[in-house]
């Protein structure tokens, strides 16, 4: 018997979005084995240590939605806290991170059909119309 790793995918569950202070920054759809992974690939600063749930060092304040633990952390928690080393998340997420350096993407749309590219903007998937 062959084991995978299940994704979302597998049980047709939306995938999570995760929330930088109210701003959506990623589409969780388990690339990464965890939240702090998904951070880091999405160049969020997050500062953290031993990656196990150990130390607490990148514990984030959840404003919205929940998580699961891959791991059963160790470090002490508050009702409204993770660890992203350790976590992955079950619903939509909104996070208390700063979005000082997220390069979030929306794609902006000429009258002509021609489609461009946008980094440093403040929304995701936004269609703006310009007459070209």
């Amino acid at each position: 018997m062959s084991f995978q790793t299940l994704t979302y995918k597998h049980f047709f569950i939306k995938a999570p979005i995760v929330s930088l202070s109210g701003q959506p920054a990623i589409l969780f759809d388990g690339k990464q084995h965890t939240l702090l992974e998904a951070l880091e690939f999405k160049k969020v600063k997050v500062f953290s240590e031993c990656r196990n749930g150990f130390c607490g060092a990148c514990k984030t304040q959840v404003i919205s939605g929940e998580v699961s633990y891959i791991k059963q952390p160790i470090a002490d928690l508050e009702a409204n806290e993770c660890l992203p080393c350790c976590c992955i998340p079950k619903t939509d997420v909104n996070l208390a991170l700063p979005t000082d350096n997220l390069q979030l993407v929306t794609r902006k749309v000429r009258a002509n059909g021609e489609a461009t590219k946008h980094q440093n903007s403040s929304t995701l998937n936004t269609v703006n119309l310009e007459k070209a």
